[in-house]
């Protein structure tokens, strides 16, 4: 893609949308998971299944294979409407011009909310973190309705794989900086956001103060 159509796409000049020629002496680049890759949406993917799978097939052996299109719709719902609001609508890479999203984890969902650079509020996080005990709880009430205990805990065993690999390897480089679950240091925070000046202004007119002692 030629250059003036990268500046098209990226009204907010956020770094992770330019040519990746200004990657070059980015001193974060290995330390962020700032740009997309499929690889890294393939192990989204990877580390989601093992929960989902055996919790599938727990509740449809418990016998309550129709509650299973009520967790679709719910899903449906948060991953593709409102957290894309609460959550994705304030990450850099909801910041591009487009339909859909395309980053490492909610790829493809549609874009119905215009792009916040600010941090995300606490009314926000609370929702969030309520959402994903509800929508990763409910498969377990049916599985214990059905006595289906063996399923119970593989998919139990798979949600602590998921956020604990999310924790290890996703949260502690995404760019999402004020999700409830972001682990980045500081220092690289800031670091973003000041090659970022619309993010940047955004953050600091929320409160946050950035460290300009540190080479950017």
């Amino acid at each position: 893609m030629d250059e003036s159509r990268i500046e098209d796409l990226n009204p907010h000049n956020i770094c992770s949308w330019k040519s990746e020629t200004n990657c070059k002496n980015c001193n974060e680049k290995e330390d962020l998971n700032c740009r997309f890759s499929f690889a890294k949406l393939f192990q989204f993917y990877c580390l989601f299944l093992p929960f989902a799978i055996p919790a599938i097939i727990g509740v449809r052996q418990s016998g309550y294979s129709s509650y299973l299109s009520g967790w679709l719709i719910m899903a449906i719902v948060f991953f593709g409407f409102w957290e894309i609001y609460i959550l994705c609508s304030h990450c850099p890479y909801y910041s591009q011009k487009g339909a859909i999203i395309i980053c490492n984890a909610n790829f493809g969902c549609p874009k119905f909310f215009r792009y916040q650079p600010g941090p995300i509020s606490k009314s926000k996080k609370i929702q969030l973190v309520i959402g994903f005990i509800i929508l990763s709880g409910y498969p377990f009430i049916f599985m214990i309705l059905g006595h289906q205990y063996l399923f119970f805990f593989i998919s139990l065993f798979g949600l602590l794989f998921f956020f604990g690999g999310l924790f290890k390897f996703k949260c502690t480089k995404c760019v999402n900086f004020s999700c409830v679950f972001n682990r980045v240091p500081k220092n690289l925070v800031d670091s973003y956001l000041k090659k970022n000046p619309i993010m940047a202004k955004a953050w600091e007119d929320a409160g946050w103060q950035i460290d300009h002692t540190e080479n950017s």
